[in-house]
């Protein structure tokens, strides 16, 4: 949302500095030449065009009250469109955030993310259509529905609750004095659009910046077909900016020369501590905790597995992560491409379902890399 309101924020800006430096402009003109402009004075643009021009050309005053009307109204709305989506971000993360956390304590995050969002789609669409409908047209073609004392306390509840989602001295003030002196319809809708804009254009940028793509431009290349290839996030040396983002395993380069592969694997609390809790409940020893996550993880390279009690807990400030690190020998390994494979979760526990967030109680992760070690083999 953040991200919405900046660029919404930047292109107001420019068009609202744009309006007030012509009107400051006009301002000098009118002052430099009380008279505006001298028709006498133009003959090089023909009778005929001259008299077109001053015909249509509006006056110096109503350039300059134009401007300035344009100027302040642009200002106004930005001020209010900011303040109301930041007290509209707010109110939403709250309360997604306390149905996240609800519905993780009974396995069902999605569906109480989807009730959250129900609910607030009534609060901030459905609630004020309804006061509209109940009062714009049914109250102005009813008679009593007007002098009703259950229809008006029924009305005045209803504003209420519309109270939390548009905060009526914040809005109303700018709001009504814009719409009464232009032309209300237009208003309203310029309003509801550029609000839904600026949420669809901070998702998109945020989505674009956390995924590859957000288009389906990579029809024989799509994430099922990379996902058993090679992905920069699991490299070291291939630094991207959404890898703060993906929690999943990563080793120094993908061009290994030593006899050791360093392994960093992340810990991701929101993924792993559902299955922790059905493994190991809760550990009270340091020792014990860390054991825990290591048989969350198996790691096999060519058939042979990597026994993980030499990986020790690692904290990654430069991603923002913490987890385990140690290496994986490669050791009587040919030259050559080779696939370092990961599994999430390797036994999982039967006929448990961990969160209605995941399909599959196992994820699998393939790192591909090329072993070309410094010293030269004999031919066969």
């Amino acid at each position: 949302l953040h991200t919405g309101i900046c660029y919404a924020l930047g292109a107001c800006f420019v068009v609202h500095l744009m309006a007030r430096a012509y009107w400051v402009g006009l301002i000098g003109l009118r002052r430099a030449f009380p008279n505006g402009i001298d028709w006498e004075g133009t003959g090089h643009l023909g009778p005929v065009t001259r008299e077109h021009y001053r015909s249509t050309l509006p006056d110096h005053e109503s350039l300059v009250a134009r401007a300035d009307r344009l100027a302040s109204s642009l200002f106004a709305v930005i001020s209010m469109l900011t303040l109301y989506l930041l007290w509209f971000g707010s109110l939403m993360v709250g309360v997604l955030v306390a149905a996240g956390v609800l519905g993780a304590e009974f396995g069902l995050t999605n569906a109480a993310l989807g009730i959250a969002s129900l609910v607030l789609v009534l609060l901030f669409a459905g609630i004020p259509l309804l006061v509209f409908v109940l009062d714009a047209l049914l109250a102005s073609r009813v008679a009593s529905l007007r002098e009703s004392r259950v229809f008006a306390l029924l009305l005045a509840f209803l504003r209420q609750v519309s109270g939390l989602a548009y905060p009526r001295r914040l809005i109303l003030p700018v709001q009504l004095t814009l719409q009464s002196n232009t032309r209300p319809l237009l208003f309203f809708a310029v309003l509801a659009i550029s609000v839904v804009g600026i949420v669809v254009a901070g998702n998109m940028r945020v989505a674009a910046w956390r995924n590859f793509t957000v288009s389906d431009a990579f029809t024989y290349l799509g994430d099922d077909e990379v996902r058993t290839g090679l992905r920069s996030t699991h490299y070291e040396d291939m630094p991207s900016g959404i890898e703060r983002f993906r929690p999943w395993p990563r080793v120094t380069s993908f061009t290994q020369r030593g006899s050791y592969m360093q392994v960093f694997i992340p810990y991701q609390p929101v993924r792993d501590d559902l299955v922790l809790q059905l493994r190991c409940g809760v550990p009270e020893e340091s020792e014990a905790k860390i054991d825990c996550l290591r048989e969350l993880w198996s790691i096999s390279l060519e058939g042979r597995e990597t026994d993980l009690q030499t990986f020790v807990a690692a904290e990654r400030a430069d991603l923002g992560m913490r987890g385990l690190i140690g290496v994986v020998s490669l050791e009587g390994l040919a030259p050559g491409m080779h696939t370092l494979e990961f599994v999430w979760n390797p036994d999982p526990i039967e006929e448990t379902v961990l969160d209605d967030r995941y399909d599959d109680t196992q994820f699998n992760y393939t790192v591909p890399f090329v072993f070309a070690p410094e010293f030269e083999r004999a031919l066969d």
